[in-house]
């Protein structure tokens, strides 16, 4: 299978048939080609020292999308090992969300009818590491800079955002003060937190299989990030 994309890749989720189950077929070879190069990624990771697991995104309109395929997504997030620490930290009350895998900060690709992007994303419900970023950065000048440091250090195009604000900081660009107002404005269990790069579908097609390489070495480039974002127990 290749993971060049396609131009039919992004027909299948244009709004008049994100509801239609006849691209439902279509939408699980662009979930197939996503989870390849997600788990490409993971391999990648591994060899640079950090454990991930692969999960990919629903394909086919249902309850949990409101039965509407908007976009495709296949991501990494922690380990099994990982999140059932978590879980047995925070006991039965709160321990199910910890282990669910998408309840996470994740490494995520994702297609819709307009672009390809590459992700790093604190889900809402991650409280455990947004709360982690958030007391960090406020707190600790050096941790600040460093994360500054990590952001800059991105290749070009990467944005930092808040939830679904309008605002957006560039990676390239970003200064502690920047990241301080973000911060001020986060509020975890609330919003989402989002590192991304994003590819217009154009150049995504015209790229071929260059296109799989964007999005990995896009991916690999967030896992210091992504480090620094953890909370341990």
């Amino acid at each position: 299978m290749t993971t060049a994309f396609l131009e039919r890749d992004f027909l299948a989720y244009e709004r008049h048939r994100q509801d239609d189950p006849e691209y439902n077929g279509l939408r699980l070879s662009v979930r197939r080609k996503l989870k390849a190069i997600v788990d490409a990624t993971l391999k990648d990771a591994k060899a640079a020292g950090v454990t991930l697991s692969s999960q990919a995104g629903l394909h086919h309109p249902y309850t949990f999308n409101s039965y509407r395929v908007r976009e495709q997504r296949a991501y990494l997030c922690r380990g099994p090992k990982e999140r059932k620490k978590l879980a047995t930290f925070f006991g039965e009350a709160l321990g199910k969300d910890a282990e669910t895998h998408y309840i996470q900060t994740v490494l995520e690709a994702c297609i819709d009818d307009q672009i390809v992007e590459a992700a790093l994303r604190i889900h809402p419900q991650a409280w455990w590491d947004g709360e982690n970023l958030k007391k960090k950065l406020l707190n600790d000048p050096s941790e600040l800079a460093a994360f500054c440091k990590h952001l800059r250090a991105l290749p070009p195009g990467f944005n930092l955002k808040l939830h679904d604000w309008r605002k957006d900081h560039w990676a390239a660009s970003v200064t502690p003060d920047d990241v301080k107002e973000l911060m001020a404005h986060y509020t975890p269990g609330e919003h989402w937190l989002h590192v991304q790069r994003q590819l217009p579908k154009e150049d995504a097609v015209e790229m071929g299989e260059e296109a799989e390489s964007w999005v990995r070495s896009s991916l690999l480039a967030l896992l210091p990030v992504y480090r620094s974002i953890l909370w341990e127990p």
